[in-house]
């Protein structure tokens, strides 16, 4: 875990730390982490941590182009292409709002973002999809690793998952068990704050 990793820098004699978080936004466990490094920051020289993954405006554009590309090949007037992401009690929540009015503002009225645990909901999203005339729909995660969420919540068999709901009201569903930390453009703009974070010690 986090402290293990901390005190393993310590006990190699690690004078300047950058750490690359691997959170999608800005959230509780992005704070928790900042907050837990903070206490270390007499162990270190220099401590710099690097920015979630949604955080300037540019990042959005470069996630959102990076998922309408991963989704193309789906984009054929008649699917729904649906990303749920894990949602959150924080502020921070607003980044999935963010997310769908850029790709709608984008011309991607077929796409559409939910979440798991907060807003836009599961019935939101089905909602938004009822009113378009859509014989299909692809389902993938907004996170950075499919895991639980992505196996369970929405690719599962239960009767609550995002697929079953769809294959009740007669679409045809494709899940995409990807989360975003296997495109490119997503590991590079990981690698883009992180070298931003290397930056900021040598100023």
């Amino acid at each position: 875990n986090v402290t293990e990793a901390l005190d393993r820098a310590v006990a190699n004699g690690v004078k300047n730390l950058v750490i690359q978080p691997t959170h999608l936004m800005n959230g509780f466990e992005y704070n928790d982490l900042v907050n837990e490094i903070a206490t270390y920051a007499d162990a270190f020289e220099s401590i710099a941590v690097g920015e979630p993954l949604l955080t300037s405006d540019e990042d959005f554009q470069t996630v959102m182009e990076a998922i309408v590309a991963a989704t193309a090949e789906y984009d054929d007037g008649k699917t729904a292409i649906c990303f749920m992401g894990h949602g959150t009690e924080a502020d921070s929540n607003g980044v999935y709002a963010k997310m769908q009015t850029l790709l709608t503002d984008a011309g991607y009225a077929n796409y559409f973002v939910g979440t798991v645990e907060a807003e836009p909901s599961l019935d939101t999203v089905f909602a938004a999809v009822e009113a378009g005339e859509y014989d299909r729909v692809v389902l993938r995660p907004l996170m950075i690793v499919a895991g639980d969420h992505a196996n369970n919540d929405m690719a599962g068999d239960d009767a609550d998952t995002w697929k079953t709901k769809f294959e009740a009201a007669d679409y045809e569903v494709k899940c995409v068990v990807e989360g975003l930390g296997q495109l490119p453009e997503i590991q590079q703009l990981f690698v883009k704050h992180a070298q931003a974070a290397i930056d900021s010690l040598a100023k």
